[in-house]
């Protein structure tokens, strides 16, 4: 009689709690895409600092553009040709506002914006605003719950404010802000495109930067055209400065980040995500500062303290 009792309970058990055998499964997805955004958080603040190393190495933007859609670009245009089908499904608006968002557009616009500012700068405006913009835009699509969250956003723009205030006047870095600002709208734009084209990492890496290396090499012959080739700066760089480049743009940013940050995107959501990545600018400033001897002003300081705070305030609110 024991035996068939524990069964019977075992089963009952089982029906009353179906959730308790997927618990674990949604908890480890969880984790999983908490991981991947750790490791594109990483991955971000290293892209500010490879910026500003090749802008104070005078590497132009669309040289470095080279560096992070060529082997990338490359390596994945196979891919690209496979799920042609598949992609050929997405809508085109979408198509534009991927490629646009994380591709040479943006990447040129960030570069040519951390010519004019700082990183702590940059990563601050780029990652800080990026909440803000994805909420507005996704209440502009109807979805009136992306602001739920008003206070911490608000929170996250006083940051931004504070920043700009602080430093109205100087003209220099007036063009570099405009640019980070267009900068985090695109990627805002990308991000809920991403999330509407439902996507597999590898398939939205393959497109972002097939489509970009595609788009660049028109640009890079014209540059050749009327400057010969001499105005290439590449082949005379330091070979450290290659190296790095080529690990961070190529490899870190070009391949590991696209495929982390859509994986997390599909694990966490799309404005969880973007909220999170709001925490690169700490990330930037501190690895800067030995870097390339840039330590953060009040301005800076206190700006990032209040984005820090809006994005532990907006997790904390989800419960």
């Amino acid at each position: 009689m024991p035996k068939p009792l524990v069964s019977t309970v075992s089963s009952s058990s089982a029906t009353a709690c179906p959730s308790i055998s997927t618990r674990p499964q949604l908890n480890r997805a969880e984790l999983a895409g908490w991981a991947a955004l750790a490791l594109t958080l990483c991955i971000w603040a290293a892209f500010f600092i490879s910026l500003r190393a090749g802008a104070r190495a005078a590497l132009p933007p669309a040289e470095l553009a080279l560096l992070r859609f060529g082997p990338a670009g490359l390596l994945l245009a196979p891919l690209l040709w496979r799920r042609r089908a598949r992609l050929a499904s997405v809508p085109g608006k979408l198509w534009v506002l991927i490629v646009a968002g994380a591709g040479l557009p943006y990447f040129l616009i960030a570069g040519w914006g951390m010519r004019h500012a700082p990183v702590a700068d940059g990563a601050t405006l780029i990652p800080g605003t990026l909440p803000l913009f994805t909420a507005l835009l996704a209440a502009a699509l109807h979805d009136r719950a992306a602001l739920s969250r008003w206070p911490a956003l608000l929170c996250i723009a006083a940051g931004i404010a504070t920043l700009l205030a602080m430093k109205a006047g100087q003209a220099d870095l007036a063009q570099g802000y405009a640019m980070f600002l267009l900068g985090s709208l695109m990627w805002s734009a990308y991000t809920l495109a991403l999330r509407e084209a439902k996507l597999a990492p590898l398939e939205a890496a393959a497109l972002i930067s097939s489509v970009s290396l595609a788009l660049l090499l028109p640009l890079l012959l014209w540059q050749v055209g009327q400057e010969g080739l001499s105005s290439l700066t590449l082949p005379r760089i330091s070979k450290e400065q290659l190296l790095l480049q080529l690990g961070i743009q190529s490899v870190g940013v070009g391949l590991v980040s696209t495929l982390s940050y859509s994986f997390a995107v599909a694990k966490l959501g799309a404005q969880r995500s973007a909220t999170a990545g709001a925490l690169t600018p700490v990330l930037a400033t501190l690895l800067a500062v030995p870097l390339f001897g840039e330590r953060p002003d009040l301005a800076t300081v206190i700006g990032m303290l209040l984005i820090a705070a809006g994005v532990l305030w907006s997790q904390r609110a989800r419960g």
